[in-house]
């Protein structure tokens, strides 16, 4: 009986080897002179788009294949998947390949550089193709890149909806935030936009008042907030594993984000 528990368990830890490194389909998009690549899953029929935006220093080296070598725990990379299950056209972009650097080490301040956030307008630009509406969900730093694209784009490379988790947005001592990345401008921020946190976060740049501080810097209609709860989790308080990442509660997000998105309106 242990051998056959033994061999269960190994056929087990193999099958889940074999669906994190399976290969997934990939594009390559132009920007500038440029081509960033990025895992594509399409349902069938897509009722919209999302562009799922990793956190940290967003450097995930997307091979050929798909394979990730850097992200693939990230709260929204985690869950790309469930979100293609909610019948969404999912992006899940690399940075583009002039701000990468050796060991995964991506330029410094590139996240808030405007030929950045050009590049996301591209990503945008290129959803729009397969499904509309085109809804940039980011979560932790992204939410520093989601603020340059808003200050950077209009028209087709604008989403339509902006959708952060334990974002970073206002300013805490020499961290970026969404404030610095759109250039402080409340009136590029007016896209209706729904922020998610949770109530154990301890991270130090993306703790649950700093929402409510945003809101008020924000002060337009187009804004709402969930605050979820859920285990504390473990290790350091900014990663995916902990509360900041919404460790344990992964289905609360996906159905928080899928319904928020398909309740909004053209």
């Amino acid at each position: 009986m242990r051998t056959a528990v033994v061999l269960l368990a190994s056929v087990a830890i193999l099958s889940a080897s074999f669906v994190a490194n399976a290969a997934e389909p990939t594009v390559e998009i132009p920007s500038r002179n440029q081509k960033i690549r990025a895992i594509l899953l399409k349902p069938e029929k897509p009722v919209a788009s999302v562009i799922l935006l990793v956190g940290g220093h967003g450097q995930m080296d997307i091979a050929a294949n798909g394979n990730i070598k850097w992200g693939r725990g990230n709260q929204l990379i985690r869950t790309r998947a469930e979100y293609q299950k909610q019948d969404f056209a999912v992006l899940v972009p690399d940075i583009a390949p002039n701000w990468k650097g050796a060991d995964s080490k991506p330029q410094n301040g590139y996240r808030w550089h405007p030929q950045h956030g050009a590049d996301l307008g591209a990503l945008v630009a290129y959803m729009r193709t397969i499904a509309e509406p085109v809804v940039i969900v980011g979560t932790s730093r992204a939410a520093v890149s989601t603020g340059t694209m808003l200050a950077a784009t209009d028209g087709k490379n604008r989403p339509d909806y902006v959708v952060l988790t334990a974002a970073m947005l206002m300013p805490s001592g020499n961290q970026p935030s969404f404030l610095r990345g759109i250039q402080n401008s409340k009136q590029k921020a007016q896209v209706p936009m729904f922020l998610i946190g949770h109530k154990k976060d301890q991270c130090e740049y993306t703790l649950p008042g700093s929402i409510e501080a945003f809101r008020k810097w924000h002060g337009g209609e187009k804004l709402d907030i969930l605050l979820l709860d859920g285990p504390q989790g473990t290790g350091h308080p900014c990663e995916a594993r902990a509360a900041h990442g919404f460790i344990g509660i992964d289905d609360q997000v996906v159905k928080a984000v899928s319904d928020w998105i398909k309740r909004q309106k053209p």
